[in-house]
C-alpha cells in the first residue's frame, strides 16, 4: 500500500492510501503509450504479455490490502517500504504465482523486478530469509525464460526479455512518482520540488516534474511533464483511486478503513506546458 501524506480540506494532516494494484495499473497505462521496442506500432504477442505483466505485477497485494497491517507503535498503515522481509516475500511470491498464469515472460519479468528491489535494499538483502528466497527463485526463472524462448527461438532472446524487464522497472518508478509525490492541482509538496528520474539507465528513462499547476478547467488535476517525451500521444490523463483518511493512531484496520472516504487523485502528463489549457 502507498501512504501519501496529504492535507485534508480542514487543513489537518491526512493520508491518501493507494492500492499497489492501482499503482500497477497506472504503470501499464503509461507503458501502453510508450514508443519503442514494445510500442503500439509494433503489435505482437510479446508486447501484449509485457503490458499485462506490468499491469499485474503487484496483484499479490490484494489480500494484504483488504486488511492492511498497522504500525504497532504509531497505529498507521504500513507503507510498501516498511514491510518486514518475510511479509514482502510472501506478497511477492503471490504476485509471481499470478504472473505465471499470464505466461512465462510475465513470471520472469515480475520475479526479476522483485529480485532487484530486494538486492537494492541495504537492510534486507543479507537477511537469511531473503537469501533463501533468492536461491529458491533462481532456477525457476531460468526455467521460465527457457519456456518462453522455446516458443520462437529466433525472436525471443535475453535482449528482448531484459528490455521488457527494464520497461517494468521504469514505468513502476514513474507510476510511484505520481502516486507518492506528484502534486495534484494547487497542491504544494516539498518532496516534489526537483525533477525525478524514472527508469535511470533504461531505454525508457525520463525526468518527471510537477509544480502544482492545474489543468485550466479541472482545478483538482495537476500537470506534470516528462523529458524526453517517449509517448505516442501529446498528453495522458492519469487518475488514482485512493482512500483519504485522517492521519492519526488507529486501533485496527477496520477502524482505519471506516474512517476513510474515497478520493480520486488526478494528473495530466503533457509534453508541453500549454496543454494544461486544452
Amino acid at each position: 500500500m502507498i501512504r501519501r501524506d496529504v492535507q485534508l480540506a480542514d487543513g489537518s494532516p491526512g493520508w491518501a492510501l493507494i492500492s499497489q494494484i492501482e499503482h500497477a495499473r497506472i504503470s501499464a497505462q503509461l507503458a501502453s503509450h510508450c514508443r519503442g521496442q514494445f510500442g503500439a506500432e509494433i503489435a505482437s504477442l510479446i508486447r501484449d504479455e509485457v503490458l499485462v505483466a506490468i499491469a499485474a505485477h503487484d496483484d499479490g497485494w490484494r489480500e494484504w490490502e483488504e486488511a492492511p497491517r498497522l504500525d504497532a507503535k504509531l497505529g498507521r498503515p504500513l507503507s510498501f517500504m516498511e514491510l518486514e522481509v518475510g511479509d514482502a516475500t510472501i506478497i511477492w511470491s503471490r504476485s509471481i504465482a499470478a504472473a505465471k498464469e499470464i505466461g512465462p515472460l510475465a513470471a520472469w519479468m515480475i520475479s526479476g523486478h522483485f529480485i532487484r528491489l530486494l538486492e537494492h535494499s541495504e537492510h534486507a538483502r543479507f537477511e537469511p530469509r531473503a537469501q533463501a528466497w533468492l536461491a529458491e527463485l533462481a532456477p525457476r526463472r531460468e526455467a521460465w525464460f527457457s519456456e518462453w524462448k522455446s516458443y520462437d527461438p529466433d525472436a525471443r532472446d535475453h535482449a528482448v526479455a531484459d528490455e521488457a524487464l527494464k520497461w517494468l522497472w521504469g514505468f513502476d518508478e514513474a507510476s510511484l512518482w505520481f502516486c507518492c509525490r506528484c502534486p495534484t492541482g494547487g497542491e504544494a509538496r516539498s518532496d516534489a520540488k526537483n525533477p525525478y528520474v524514472a527508469g535511470r539507465g533504461t531505454p525508457v528513462e525520463m525526468a518527471l516534474s510537477g509544480v502544482g499547476l492545474a489543468v485550466a478547467d479541472q482545478p483538482d488535476r495537476g500537470v506534470a511533464h516528462a523529458a524526453p517525451w517517449r509517448f505516442d500521444v501529446a498528453a495522458i490523463e492519469i487518475e488514482a483511486d485512493a482512500l483519504l483518511a485522517p492521519a492519526q493512531c488507529y486501533g485496527s484496520p477496520r477502524d482505519l478503513l471506516a474512517a476513510g472516504r474515497p478520493e480520486t487523485l488526478r494528473w495530466r502528463l503533457a509534453t508541453d506546458p500549454a496543454l494544461r489549457h486544452v
